[in-house]
């Protein structure tokens, strides 16, 4: 019991922390106990999202279930992206578990994107996402890993939505083909780019030179942390790269609008914002779709 009560106190304190939950946390606590109460009697529950999309959660879906619970997954870079992203762009979704950040891209903002995910369970969750939101002309799904060449890569498979690269003496292990991002994206003029692979992002980033190169990609939203260390890299040295390819990092306030650089990567949460061409940025989000979540208009 009194774990429970240590986790529900967490939790509420989160709610009033949180900018969109924060002047009303109670109803967003009520709807939290409420979901959890339903997932115990049900598999899977069909949520509708903002923008008209539905997400398709079951016990665990720690990846979307920010939606259900705050009004947004990763509420600072998934608002970025709404604001940023039009219907002409491509977006490129590298390691999209259930598919949070492509669901926003495509079944939002009406863009095309390109969904990488490794786990083959997981991306059959995913392809159940793109379903029920009837993706399929605008999104393209791909089962493969993403490193610096092609080959076969081992993924663990009882981490959620952390799994990542392991050996293959591993326990839960499978085996799953492994592309780089140039042979995949091609000659897609990629515009927003989002890197979540668990620690991998370094081997990740060597496979596409080509598209970090290129004149219209102006974003990338990439998560780095102590987990980059496992692979053999560092989110310091990864924030040289962006550096070196004319990116510079940015916090963003959704509310307003504003980009603040940073002298470093953003070590207050796990993903950082990298941009290129500053002015045409500022000038998208400025003038980006208005989006309402939670009674409030961002």
């Amino acid at each position: 019991m009194g774990k429970t009560f240590k986790k529900l106190k967490k939790r509420f304190i989160q709610f009033k922390a949180h900018p969109l939950t924060a002047q009303n946390p109670w109803r967003s606590f009520l709807r939290y106990l409420l979901f959890n109460i339903s997932l115990k009697f049900k598999k899977e529950i069909v949520y509708n999202s903002l923008g008209g999309i539905k997400i398709l959660v079951r016990k665990g879906d720690s990846s979307v279930i920010g939606n259900i619970y705050f009004g947004l997954q990763e509420f600072t870079e998934s608002a970025f992206l709404l604001h940023f992203i039009r219907k002409e762009d491509e977006f490129l979704d590298v390691g999209a578990n259930l598919g949070h950040y492509s669901l926003l891209a495509s079944g939002v903002c009406g863009a095309k994107s390109i969904c990488i995910e490794p786990v083959p369970k997981t991306y059959d969750q995913l392809l159940q996402q793109l379903k029920i939101n009837e993706l399929d002309e605008l999104v393209t799904p791909f089962n493969l890993g993403i490193s610096d060449e092609e080959g076969e890569l081992y993924f663990s498979t009882d981490m959620g939505p952390m799994n990542r690269v392991v050996n293959e003496e591993y326990k839960n292990a499978e085996r799953v083909n492994v592309k780089t991002i140039d042979s995949i994206v091609k000659d897609k003029d990629i515009r927003l780019i989002k890197i979540d692979v668990e620690g991998y992002e370094n081997h990740v980033l060597k496979g596409c030179e080509k598209i970090m190169s290129t004149e219209n990609l102006k974003a990338v939203i990439i998560e780095l942390n102590f987990l980059n260390e496992i692979y053999g890299g560092n989110a310091e040295e990864i924030s040289r790269y962006f550096a070196t390819k004319g990116f510079s990092p940015y916090e963003y306030e959704p509310f307003t609008r504003t980009l603040s650089l940073l002298n470093h990567y953003n070590k207050q949460q796990f993903n950082t914002i990298f941009i290129k061409d500053l002015d045409f940025v500022t000038d998208r989000i400025k003038n980006g779709r208005i989006i309402e979540i939670r009674d409030k208009r961002i």
